[in-house]
């Protein structure tokens, strides 16, 4: 059986537009990454242009000014590179900080703006870095933090008072694409302002920021865009609250700077070229077949196990990832491991597999979902 299903993925392959793109990267063999947070496959470019940076740092400089720091200059390109995927222009883009303190920085922003509003609503699925860096936001301003689990939450609350919603684009618990545009609009319906985390989104879901009439998002570089683990996150200010030219500092730029950080924007930029002219439309479609084919073999194969995929709710599309729930995750997650599949496992019953369009390939599906099949059956 699983024969047959290999040679379906091999003509997947085969008719795959963007199969091209996975040749620009150092993939290990033997090895599937379906975790998403250790960063994406090394791009055959990095070490070159790495060493390149480096070697610049030793050069002979006049002692006439720079001009534009190198770090800033760094960040903008990475910025001007990233901001197609997100349907942004590259003046509303920031490179700098980690995901929880832009989420900060966003927060107050908004808060800023509506003044007479003290309650901020974030989503209950982020992070716990980002839910202590959310309620620093809110003590910040003299605020009130509330958790949500879903926009259903948002009838609940005194909208009257709500400054901004934070939520994920993709819902973590299940794996669900969220109707942004349709949120965006109920939230300043009431008055508030939308903030959008595209972590779990940008470089595997058709992310529009502008289309979606956003205020402010934020994400990071690794996962879908294939930064490292230590490549730094972003954030977008729509232009109407810039007040100025494009060319302005962003009102969220107040990074770290220095070598280091031009290092990380320079990693950043290299990984984003490879995605130079891709579009993000082309990216979700691959990433929508390659969670369907994942989703429909473990729903064939591994149906006596007791193993159970986590639906989006009727209606609604799956992103990029899935989350199967299983009362030994941890054990699943190291026997897969053990089988050159490493996955996430977020909680003690369940894990999450992440399905990157840019270097994952239908065959690389195929193998996850049969090494699934045995590692069930190892530890039942």
């Amino acid at each position: 059986m699983w024969t047959s299903i290999r040679t379906t993925a091999e003509a997947l392959d085969d008719a795959d537009v963007l199969a091209g793109l996975r040749l620009r990267y150092d993939i290990h063999p033997g090895l599937i990454r379906l975790d998403g947070y250790s960063g994406g496959p090394l791009p055959r470019t990095s070490p070159a242009r790495l060493r390149r940076f480096v070697q610049h740092r030793w050069e002979p400089r006049s002692g006439r000014s720079q001009g534009e720091s190198e770090w800033r200059r760094e960040a903008r390109l990475a910025a001007g590179a990233l901001a197609p995927l997100l349907g942004a222009d590259t003046g509303e883009i920031t490179i700098a900080e980690s995901t929880s303190i832009n989420l900060f920085k966003a927060l107050v922003a908004a808060a800023r703006l509506r003044p007479d509003r003290t309650i901020l609503a974030v989503g209950r699925d982020c992070f716990p870095t980002d839910r202590c860096l959310a309620r620093s936001a809110a003590e910040h301003i003299g605020g009130e933090l509330v958790l949500i689990d879903d926009t259903d939450r948002l009838a609940e609350l005194p909208m009257d008072r709500v400054a901004a919603v934070a939520l994920s684009h993709a819902d973590l618990r299940t794996g669900a694409e969220r109707d942004a545009a349709a949120i965006t609009a109920e939230i300043h319906r009431h008055g508030a302002l939308a903030l959008w985390d595209l972590t779990h989104s940008a470089g595997a879901l058709d992310v529009d920021l502008h289309g979606w009439n956003a205020d402010f998002a934020i994400g990071c570089g690794y996962k879908y865009l294939g930064g490292s683990a230590t490549a730094p996150s972003y954030s977008f200010v729509a232009d109407r609250y810039l007040g100025g030219p494009p060319e302005s500092r962003h009102p969220l730029a107040e990074p770290f700077a220095g070598p280091a950080a031009a290092l990380a924007a320079t990693e950043l930029r290299t990984v984003l070229s490879i995605l130079d002219g891709v579009p993000a439309g082309a990216l979700a479609a691959k990433a929508r077949g390659l969670v369907e084919l994942f989703v429909e073999q473990v729903s064939e194969f591994c149906a006596e196990a007791a193993i159970e995929i986590s639906e989006p709710a009727p209606g609604t599309p799956r992103g990029a990832q899935v989350c199967l729930r299983h009362p030994k995750a941890q054990r699943l997650a190291d026997a897969l491991s053990d089988r050159g599949v490493l996955t996430e496992c977020a909680d003690p019953d369940l894990l999450r597999l992440h399905f990157p369009p840019t270097w994952l390939s239908h065959v690389d599906v195929w193998h996850a979902a049969e090494q699934l099949h045995s590692a069930l059956h190892e530890i039942s």
